[in-house]
């Protein structure tokens, strides 16, 4: 990441502790993250904004990256390879992490990954739905003739 990047992440960071709180303190160095809600596409912009909104004022800029950004390689794998998010979907982001200061290390729990359906897409799937049950209707009723 460039000094530029990572500067305009700190200011970023800064305005977000002012406007929002998306991390919830659970311990000294334990914490539950939360992204809000946000495109697919951003996710990893701002899992990192959020980790040093987090850990930043306790934890090396250098550890917070690295260690972000190996939990940004299993989120892309999760979001992007595993469930075929589409960059536009609307996901929300929520995981537990601690920092092990002897190990200098932040550690992240299992995140959850909550994905935001419009109400467009949902009505086509209740359509497609009724239509199926119809047809489970209409073979129920062939298999119990010939039964």
């Amino acid at each position: 990441m460039s000094e530029v990047e990572e500067k305009r992440d700190i200011e970023r960071v800064e305005e977000y502790r002012d406007l929002y709180t998306m991390v919830s303190l659970k311990g000294i160095y334990e914490v539950e993250l939360s992204t809000g809600v946000i495109r697919a596409a951003r996710f990893a912009d701002k899992m990192r904004r959020v980790v040093i909104a987090a850990f930043g004022r306790l934890v090396p800029i250098e550890v917070i990256l690295r260690d972000v950004g190996e939990f940004n390689k299993k989120l892309y794998e999760e979001i992007v390879e595993k469930r075929k998010y589409a960059k536009s979907d609307l996901i929300k982001i929520m995981v537990d992490a601690r920092y092990d200061k002897d190990a200098n290390k932040i550690v992240f729990g299992e995140p959850t990954i909550i994905r935001y359906v419009p109400e467009t897409e949902l009505e086509k799937l209740k359509e497609e739905n009724r239509r199926l049950l119809e047809v489970i209707k209409k073979i129920n009723e062939l298999v119990s003739k010939v039964v």
